[in-house]
């Protein structure tokens, strides 16, 4: 079984808005409404990849309702705790005319500590029955930023894989406990690191200085695959992944499905090169559709093929 956590869940709109412009009137000419937040999105496409998958986190109010409500329609096993507050609705816009999208990210409800507590049983409790846990996205106010943290060691002491995607201050005391796999994209790694990337070499270094702070193994994802720095036969080795660019619909998500897909092909068994490649093509299809997280498994296999993998070396500086 793999497990999402969403602290911070929402709903997500997401429209497409021809020759979108701010102080004007607009009309979409698609939009869709789904439960969202990163762990969330990473449920749904394991899910489509017909994986065992179980979303849990913070739903509150009517709003998250609407999130349990959804997810139940879409047959994703979901256990949140329900906490007092409401939960956020974020907001995309997508221009098809120039390829520019627009988000908007409410900052999310108030969890107390009695809420948090139950999370934590609860989180504990599902894990015993679990092989990977994913710790996924923003926190919501209340909740201190060694929570990721303090969840990676504890499930390590349960023999469970752990997975962390997020970014700032949550990010850089859960590699410190040593998470199994960190996903960050490129600006959240240039964060983690603390300087801007100007080139292959820099993203390079930057995935074996990731690992260096704490993480076992490092992805750093880019728009066209990931520079990946993963064990294999028990030593640390960097890969570099890419696919050929092709026009996307909307990119908002391919990072949580090249997340997903890597983690389907590590829970089937695949070795480190296939899980790469997987998640490289679960990332491309996913920009050929509006909504975050949503991906054809037919397309995925039609992307394989096209995916390069290849082990490369550490800049010398990162020696």
């Amino acid at each position: 079984m793999i497990i999402t956590v969403t602290l911070n869940a929402a709903i997500d709109k997401s429209l497409s808005v021809p020759s979108f412009r701010l102080g004007r009137r607009h009309r979409t000419v698609e939009q869709r409404t789904m439960a969202g937040g990163k762990g969330v999105n990473v449920a749904r496409t394991l899910k489509s990849l017909g994986q065992p998958v179980i979303a849990t986190g913070f739903a509150g109010g009517a709003t998250g309702t609407r999130i349990v409500e959804q997810l139940t329609e879409e047959s994703i096993l979901n256990d949140f705790v329900r906490i007092r507050e409401e939960s956020r609705t974020n907001t995309s816009v997508n221009d098809p005319t120039n390829g520019t999208e627009t988000e908007i990210n409410e900052r999310g409800p108030e969890v107390s500590a009695n809420e948090i507590e139950l999370f934590h049983d609860k989180l504990l409790y599902l894990a015993r029955g679990a092989e990977i846990v994913i710790l996924a996205g923003s926190l919501p106010r209340g909740v201190e930023p060694t929570i990721y943290a303090d969840l990676v060691r504890e499930l390590h002491r349960l023999g469970v894989t752990t997975v962390v995607d997020a970014d700032g201050e949550p990010m850089r005391l859960a590699m410190r406990a040593e998470p199994s796999v960190i996903s960050p994209n490129a600006i959240e790694a240039e964060e983690l690191v603390g300087h801007e990337f100007h080139d292959e070499s820099d993203r390079r270094a930057a995935a074996e200085e990731l690992c260096e702070l704490g993480a076992r193994e490092a992805i750093v994802t880019l728009p066209d695959g990931c520079v990946a720095n993963l064990l294999v036969d028990g030593r640390r080795a960097l890969h570099r992944a890419w696919i050929a660019p092709r026009e996307a619909i909307a990119t908002i998500g391919a990072g949580d499905a090249f997340l997903a897909g890597y983690v389907a092909a590590r829970y089937g068994g695949e070795g480190p090169i296939d899980c790469l490649r997987y998640g490289v093509a679960c990332g491309a299809e996913s920009t050929q559709r509006l909504g975050a997280g949503s991906v054809d498994p037919r397309g995925v296999e039609r992307l394989l093929p096209e995916v390069e993998v290849e082990r490369v070396e550490a800049p010398a500086e990162a020696l």
